[in-house]
């Protein structure tokens, strides 16, 4: 009688690779911005092309907003590197960043006038943000399902 040796190949999806590659491609970009933006960078205010209005919103900007822009764009970054080591805190990383970001945008749509100081297309593309950290979020829930997250 031979015994059927147990399939020891990987539960790790081709995707996941892929999604998590490019997610810390793209948080790794967002935390850049954070950071040069919180650090009031000249330099990169004038390379965005900020007028001074813009610029003194990332200048005055208050701490409450700060510690949940923190939070959204650097647990985001977290659980993109996460993924990639298949770790099962992916899932919370990647559901604090999405709170994080869901936060900020609260404040800063809703107090602090930002699609009327930094115009529609950079507000319209913080919410496509959300949108795809919410997908992230909902991905790594996913991985973690089908048993590919340690």
């Amino acid at each position: 009688m031979t015994e059927t040796a147990p399939d020891t190949r990987s539960t790790t999806p081709w995707h996941l690779w892929g999604v998590g590659i490019a997610s810390v491609f793209f948080y790794g970009v967002g935390a850049y911005d954070h950071t040069m933006a919180l650090s009031e960078n000249s330099a990169y205010f004038r390379a965005q092309n900020y007028d001074s209005e813009q610029i003194q919103y990332f200048t005055d900007y208050p701490l409450l907003p700060a510690v949940f822009w923190t939070v959204g764009v650097w647990s985001a970054l977290l659980a993109a590197i996460l993924l990639l080591l298949r770790n099962r805190w992916a899932v919370s990383a990647s559901i604090a960043g999405l709170l994080g970001l869901l936060i900020l945008d609260v404040l800063t749509f809703g107090f602090r006038d930002r699609w009327q100081t930094l115009g529609p297309q950079l507000a319209l593309f913080d919410l496509g943000v959300l949108a795809l950290t919410t997908g992230f979020a909902v991905y790594c829930r996913a991985m973690k399902s089908r048993g590919s997250l340690r």
